[in-house]
């Protein structure tokens, strides 16, 4: 099997071609809040794993860093972050130790995109960590791509003589940032007026969990109505924001999140190209 990527800035593509079949899984990972004191490093190398294993596609969603103990941070707590960052070259530290915990993964890792802790980061001290992380990867023979808040992400599927395309729409955030009640739902029927085109739309930063398939109505090229399936997937992450009892999701009486990611599957079925989701949580 061989993948390639290719970037339009606001559009990742990532071809998957096979002679035989495809069945290929794409693990999609956000809100690892890597450097908090609370991110759940051991349930994510399991997952990490489990995508090496498979020859998985692993595509990071934003707030992979936790970054908020920086100098002009008025949300900074040094109680918050890993002991091991605490010093002055904390940006610096983060995204190499960040780099070696991924090498292991770095040729199955195809995309990272930016979260609101990231662009905090940019906006206040001028460096972007998505990309310094990319860069390291790439130096671990990585070939991502760093996409924006939001984008397109399109897996071209090439099948001996058969082409086609699976299209997944991303955006960090969609639905509030702690949506207590609805969990982030009410971002589907949104996302489902203004993106009719997109296969899977995936968002994060909400730290809820959900799988929500909305089946359409379509009309083919050739005038023939057909029904086909929107997968609407939210990630929560890996952060247990409710072990910090002075913390964000304690002060808000948000209550504990799930922890995990979504798996999507890429196939062939019946000469037609097809995707499944699913979720890996605990």
């Amino acid at each position: 099997m061989k993948d390639k990527m290719e970037n339009d800035n606001r559009v990742i593509s990532i071809k998957v071609e096979d002679n035989t079949k495809i069945n290929k899984q794409v693990y999609l990972m956000s809100d690892v809040h890597f450097d908090s004191i609370a991110c759940d490093r051991k349930t994510l190398k399991k997952h990490l794993e489990e995508a090496k294993a498979k020859d998985a596609l692993i595509i990071l969603g934003g707030d992979w860093f936790d970054a908020m103990q920086g100098k002009f941070d008025t949300r900074r707590s040094l109680d918050e972050l890993r002991p091991e960052y605490r010093t002055d070259r904390y940006f610096d530290v983060v995204v190499e130790d960040s780099a070696e915990f991924l090498k292991p993964y770095a040729k199955n890792i195809v995309a990272i995109t930016q979260g609101n802790h990231e662009l905090k980061v940019k906006k206040y001290s001028n460096t972007d960590l998505m990309e310094r992380l990319a860069f390291c990867l790439r130096l671990a023979g990585s070939e991502v791509v760093v996409g924006g808040w939001r984008g397109w992400i399109r897996f071209m599927l090439a099948f001996t003589t058969r082409r086609s395309s699976i299209k997944l729409y991303y955006s960090h955030n969609a639905g509030g940032s702690s949506a207590a009640v609805t969990r982030g739902v009410i971002a589907v029927n949104r996302q489902s007026v203004f993106i009719p085109d997109a296969d899977v739309i995936w968002n994060g930063h909400t730290h809820t969990a959900y799988i929500m398939p909305i089946s359409r109505e379509r009309l083919s090229e050739r005038g023939l109505p057909y029904t086909d399936l929107a997968w609407h997937v939210r990630t929560p992450g890996y952060k247990r924001d409710w072990d910090i009892i002075d913390g964000y999701a304690s002060q808000k009486g948000l209550g504990p999140s799930p922890v995990g990611c979504a798996i999507i599957t890429l196939e062939y079925v019946e000469n037609y190209p097809k995707v499944h989701c699913d979720l890996n949580i605990i």
